[in-house]
């Protein structure tokens, strides 16, 4: 076996796991931020005593999330060995100087890693904090008291699916205007929520949806939204049809269990159009069936698979397309034959997403590598600070289902 794969096996994912140290050597390169540039020796150090964080997002229940400004850096420079955390909802109100405080963080990092011989440079994280707290104050300035009196807002969402008429709103689609969405969404105007925790501006229902919904029909392809069993968002990789002519869909296998109901969450109201007919027991993906009430796509949203299949080098950029952070792209740090781990942007409901280079689709999201969602990419301000993603190379399920005698054995993918 690889390095990679003897650290990342594809089962621990999402399982708990034996407790176990892993390092890997790196180096962050100037960011996007363009005012920060470290040389450390240790990325990350993982106790794989949890389990890894998993991206697909659980939806059936009444949530309050905190629209705070003082949660605008709950993520981590896992590249430079530097995590930033924001304070609790329930915190007392911190000055602009300090809504990231990483030196605490490294503080107890380093006390921890001493048994390794290893320490993060606390002089990077003392400029870090500086740098960063500058842009947030600079980006709010302009706001003034209007973003101040709704700092504290805490919206609360009951995020039931109860069956509707077909011309009633979608669950979990929600069109925010007020300053704070259109400023942690680093978008102007109306700012599309779809996924709890995400300040990104979603993927809205395309018009090739639409068009096949007035059909009595769910549009599939790359990237669409789905529900698994009601209470479980996540993305689906891609369509096709197997050796026996089912209609297939791939997504991540801890989204759903064999025997879930399935249906887009694009097209919520035409109901289940598919279902969960395999879940890998050695891997994070699953093995959707669709319906009658299904159509298949190589294209969805813009995004268009022109193949599936197909390795990614190191310092490769790939792509991603889920339904909480939207089109994402990030760097690949490493690969092997069966997972890769890369920069792309992604989190909660984004599991399943189709990794796309090429115009291949080469893989699909299955999480983050530390099980912390307060490491996931959440708001376009962290730039490239975020907790790196795996992912699970198409070549190996393709080869995995090929290997047996169940639905999807003899994948093809959806013609364009």
């Amino acid at each position: 076996m690889t390095w990679f794969s003897q650290r990342f096996p594809t089962w621990l994912i999402c399982l708990p796991h034996e407790k176990r140290p892993i390092f890997l050597d790196g180096e962050l390169l100037k960011s996007q931020f363009d005012f920060v540039r470290v040389k450390v020796t240790l990325i990350m150090a993982l106790c794989i005593a949890l389990p890894f964080c998993c991206y697909e997002s659980e939806l059936k229940i009444p949530m309050r999330i905190s629209v705070s400004r003082r949660a605008i850096f709950a993520t981590s420079i896992l590249m430079a060995g530097v995590s930033i955390f924001a304070p609790a909802a329930n915190a007392a109100e911190t000055p602009a100087s300090e809504w990231v405080n990483t030196t605490a963080i490294v503080d107890q990092a380093n006390a921890q890693l001493a048994q390794f011989g290893v320490s993060v440079d606390r002089g990077v994280a003392e400029n870090f904090d500086q740098q960063v707290n500058s842009q947030i104050d600079a980006a709010l300035a302009p706001y003034g008291d209007e973003v101040a009196t709704s700092g504290g807002q805490v919206v609360e969402q009951t995020l039931q699916l109860v069956e509707q008429e077909a011309q009633k709103a979608l669950p979990n689609y929600q069109v925010r205007t007020d300053i704070q969405s259109q400023i942690m969404g680093a978008t102007p105007g109306e700012v599309l929520h779809r996924v709890p925790g995400s300040w990104f501006d979603a993927p809205a229902v395309p018009e090739e949806s639409k068009i096949v919904e007035e059909q009595g029909k769910s549009l599939y392809g790359p990237g669409t939204p789905i529900y698994l069993n009601g209470n479980s968002m996540c993305t689906l990789a891609v369509t096709g049809t197997d050796a026996d002519g089912r209609k297939i869909g791939i997504t991540a296998g801890h989204c759903g269990k064999s025997g879930d109901a399935v249906r887009s969450a694009d097209s919520y109201w035409v109901g289940d159009s598919g279902t969960v007919v395999y879940n890998a027991p050695n891997s994070d993906y699953s093995v959707i069936e669709f319906g009658s009430n299904a159509e298949l796509s190589n294209s969805y949203n813009g995004i268009t698979a022109n193949a599936v299949g197909g390795g990614v080098a190191n310092g490769q950029e790939v792509c991603k397309n889920g339904v909480a952070t939207g089109y994402t792209c990030g760097l690949v740090w490493t690969a092997d034959q069966r997972m890769t781990m890369s920069q792309v942007c992604a989190g909660r409901g984004d599991s399943g997403a189709p990794l796309i280079a090429g115009g291949r689709v080469v893989g699909l999201v299955s999480g983050g590598v530390i099980p912390d969602y307060n490491l996931a990419c959440t708001t376009p301000l962290q730039g490239p600070f975020f907790m790196p993603t795996l992912s699970v190379n198409m070549d190996s399920i393709i080869t995995d289902l090929d290997s047996q005698n169940l639905p999807g054995r003899g994948f093809q993918p959806t013609a364009g």
